[in-house]
């Protein structure tokens, strides 16, 4: 058990936490000793420290300093797993991993900050390290295994059982068996409670975006860019390479990510870099900045045939 706003420093921030919640209930959340105090590993080496500290905001005139200000005005970056609408924006796919939610709206703020806050969060809490990974995939290939057996009268007693077990909210890894279940949507419906459903949260059409990857891809003349290009930078003297999926998501170093500045976040460890001034694209033979080509872009429609997906 541990705090959501952090008590006693912010990292990035100079001066105090938010010591005034540090009693208040409703600031508690429940957190393993790895997120909170831990720190990620990759391949078996110490790195960063993970939630800790952190509590970044979109916007730093929202954060409140002390206990006049109202802190449910701020434009907070990380998910709160209290807030079934911000659960609702994480998804996994069947090799456990954790991603954002294709079907769910962005607001106002990620599509002017060409932020994603899932995976922000999924960063900041390296919320796709191997232990929870593998634990996951077991998770959901348990619940695989077991719809087979709701088709036998034989069976389908025992089977119903123990999935209500493993999808209860109560359980470990239930968001995923959940997420597994719900590939079988023939028997779905009659295994998902009003209480699962009741995880939907909003459904509003997201606002139009401002230039991302995809629409450069659908903008640039002469075929430059296509699905699969290279994105390159660098970094501590070495150069880093990632790779642009055909949905616009970016591959580098084994995990996907929604935006250039969570991508580039990733490989520098650092919290304040902007990814479209980090990565680079060759473009007729000559490496240029993604801001550069954003820039350019800006104000050009996109094709007519072409809906703007909700990803930034």
């Amino acid at each position: 058990m541990d705090h959501y706003r952090p008590k006693s420093a912010i990292i990035g921030i100079d001066g105090p936490g938010y010591w005034w919640l540090a009693y208040v209930p409703s600031n508690y959340r429940l957190a393993c000793g790895f997120c909170n105090s831990g720190g990620s590993q990759t391949g078996g080496q110490r790195g960063r420290r993970t939630k800790s500290n952190h509590f970044p905001l979109f916007d730093e005139s929202t954060r409140a300093t002390d206990e006049h200000c109202d802190y449910e005005k701020e434009l907070r970056v990380l998910l709160d797993p209290a807030d079934f609408r911000d659960a609702h924006l994480l998804g996994f796919d069947l090799n456990g991993h954790v991603h954002r939610r294709s079907d769910a709206p962005r607001s106002d703020v990620e599509t002017s900050r060409a932020l994603c806050r899932a995976d922000e969060t999924i960063r900041i809490l390296d919320l796709n390290r191997e232990l929870l990974v593998e634990d996951r995939k077991t998770k959901m290939g348990e619940i695989n295994k077991l719809v087979p057996l709701l088709m036998s009268p034989l069976s389908k007693q025992v089977a119903q059982e123990i999935i209500e077990g493993k999808i209860g909210l109560r359980s470990d890894w239930s968001a995923a068996a959940l997420e597994a279940l719900r590939g079988h949507p023939q028997v779905a419906e009659d295994l998902v409670s009003p209480s699962h459903q009741g995880q939907a949260g909003p459904t509003v059409p997201a606002p139009k975006r401002a230039v991302d990857l995809t629409d450069l891809m659908l903008l640039i003349s002469a075929g430059s860019l296509k699905a699969g290009f290279t994105l390159t930078a660098t970094h501590d003297g070495d150069q880093v390479e990632a790779t642009v999926l055909d949905d616009g998501r970016i591959s580098c170093r084994s995990r996907i990510w929604s935006t250039p500045t969570s991508a580039a976040r990733a490989v520098t460890g650092q919290e304040d870099i902007d990814g479209w001034a980090f990565w680079t694209i060759r473009v007729n033979g000559i490496a240029v900045f993604l801001a550069e080509l954003r820039d350019e872009y800006r104000h050009q429609s996109l094709p007519a045939n072409h809906e703007s997906s909700q990803d930034a």
